[in-house]
């Protein structure tokens, strides 16, 4: 019998090999990227600047530059180990104003709704990129004096469609949270006979389920 217990205590000292297993965040016990995919919710701030370049004319029409401050909502679905594709939507409204005379004129809300693709970078990091339809709403308030018919109050907004693309940088803390730096540029047209161009950057902090 202690022939036999000292045999099984040596079979268990003897050094094991290290099995290969992958159970999507590891492999060979080394860390390996994976797509980061579920539906996500995020509030977002942004410094951005509207205006219309006229190239023809060598002329910029500037509406300004301000905060902007809204939220995204995504649902991202994994189509390989490290890439998720999915649909987004996201609403910002903004402090851009240019005010001459009595009369402002200001960024109403900015909607963006398209396509999201992450590209892992490691397990708790991705780039992304995202492509959409925009809608860019202006607003013009005020009283200004008419050469003809006086004083004139005005209290109206027009909203124009066009396109908007960004890409950034997201990292995850933690199971759930986590927190992008974006940079993004998108075309609006037939405001006011303007096409207003929006140049945005800022940070985002969101949560996935």
């Amino acid at each position: 019998m202690k022939k036999l217990l000292v045999a099984v205590a040596c079979v268990a000292l003897l050094p094991v090999p290290a099995f290969a297993q992958e159970t999507g965040d590891y492999y060979d016990d080394e860390p390996v990227p994976f797509a980061r995919d579920g539906l996500r919710l995020e509030g977002r701030i942004l410094w951005e600047r509207i205006n219309d370049p006229d190239e023809a004319a060598g002329i910029n029409y500037e509406l300004g530059s301000g905060v902007a401050f809204g939220g995204e909502i995504g649902y991202d679905i994994a189509v390989s180990d490290t890439v998720a594709i999915g649909p987004f939507v996201s609403y910002e409204a903004s402090s851009v104003e240019e005010c001459d005379g009595g009369l402002c004129v200001s960024s109403d809300g900015y909607f963006v709704a398209g396509l999201h693709a992450g590209f892992a970078s490691g397990t708790n990091s991705q780039f992304y990129a995202k492509a959409g339809y925009s809608q860019q709403t202006i607003a013009v308030e005020g009283t200004f004096n008419d050469p003809v018919f006086g004083p004139v109050t005005l209290d109206e907004s027009e909203t124009g469609g066009g396109y908007q693309f960004a890409f950034g940088y997201e990292q995850g803390f933690g199971s759930n949270a986590y927190g992008r730096v974006e940079l993004g540029i998108g075309e609006n047209y037939d405001l006011y006979s303007f096409d207003f161009q929006r140049v945005s950057g800022g940070v985002a902090f969101g949560v996935r389920f």
